[in-house]
């Protein structure tokens, strides 16, 4: 239904050059980070691996990666489109009347379906995102909530913890993270931002652990992986991020830094121009191997500091996942899955 107004006749190809950006020399340190993390930060999302390791065989698996990745593209093309309408409309001619300003432009699918449909499919178009939002919200929280309460409320701090225990656990962070989630979504402006904010933790804490678990279990323990987390969030959290509104504490090569009104106050928020996400994850790496192994050389060398083996690594070493390549996994693989 949407199509757009056409603009007045003088409009001419500067109109359109919006369209076309520039990449300059000093921002292909950045493009290079933010590829490298798209590509492999959606790799540990729960929602993905979750799917791959209840898959009844690996080529199931293979088939529903392959296929998720062409779901992503196709289902990218009605949001570019509605994003072109949206900027080739000519807004001060409708109902809306008066011209988009960028902090419009994030209201482009509810403005498309208001001012560009009739009342009925705007009234559905409007009704499927608010329930496709709620549904995606209330899934995410109980989601983390349940992850949570069961690999560290319950395998770290109170293995003993009976159902009723863990249940009302569960229903009290499943308040906690509703008012965390609520003050992000007042304090935050952009979705996106928040998107490429979780991507970027994904990518820097949980995907060296991913692969290490998947590749090289008998290489890695709890010990270097507690390790290798905290290392990674700490200098994750010092590097700054503009979307939360802070600046960085540690300024890599090349960062641009802060500009301020007269008054003080921040006009723009400083920037990392080098790819400093790549480098924390390739640290944790490091850390998560390098800790591994001199904790098990402690171990090994002096037999009596297995006493104070706190996180338990020697007696629930990483397990090692295996899938069958066809038929029915096994009744220990279900069981586990």
């Amino acid at each position: 239904f949407p199509e757009p107004d056409p603009k007045p006749d003088d409009a001419d190809a500067e109109s359109y050059s919006q369209f076309l950006g520039k990449l300059e020399a000093k921002d292909v340190g950045v493009w290079i980070d933010y590829a490298i993390m798209l590509m492999f930060g959606g790799i540990p999302w729960q929602a993905y691996f979750q799917r791959v390791l209840s898959s009844r065989t690996v080529s199931v698996a293979k088939t529903l990666s392959f296929c998720a990745g062409f779901g992503c593209f196709a289902a990218a093309i009605p949001s570019v489109v509605i994003g072109l309408i949206t900027m080739n409309t000519d807004w001060p001619a409708t109902e809306y009347a008066r011209k988009l300003v960028k902090d419009d432009y994030k209201l482009a699918v509810p403005l498309c379906l208001l001012y560009l449909t009739p009342p009925a499919v705007a009234f559905i178009g409007l009704g499927a995102v608010s329930a496709a939002v709620m549904s995606s919200t209330d899934s995410s929280i109980l989601g983390v909530s349940t992850m949570f309460t069961r690999n560290v409320f319950v395998n770290v701090f109170y293995p003993g913890a009976s159902d009723r225990v863990t249940v009302w656990f569960l229903r009290f962070i499943v308040i906690i993270n509703t008012i965390i989630a609520m003050l992000i979504a007042i304090f935050v402006k952009t979705v996106y931002g928040l998107y490429l904010i979780c991507s970027d933790l994904v990518f820097i804490l949980l995907f060296p652990h991913l692969v290490m678990v998947v590749h090289f279990p008998r290489r890695t323990n709890k010990y270097g992986m507690v390790c290798g987390f905290f290392v990674a969030l700490l200098l994750r959290v010092l590097s700054g991020e503009p979307v939360l509104k802070y600046n960085a504490i540690i300024k890599y090569a090349g960062y641009e830094e802060p500009e301020y009104y007269e008054d003080g106050s921040i006009e723009k928020y400083g920037k990392q121009l080098f790819p400093f996400r790549n480098l924390i994850m390739a640290l944790n790496f490091l850390i998560t191997l390098s800790v591994t192994w001199l904790s098990e050389f402690i171990f090994e060398r002096f037999p009596w500091t297995k006493e104070y083996d706190f996180l338990d690594a020697l007696s629930a070493p990483v397990d090692v996942i295996t899938t069958q390549p066809e038929g029915k996994q096994s009744d220990k693989e279900s069981a586990a899955l």
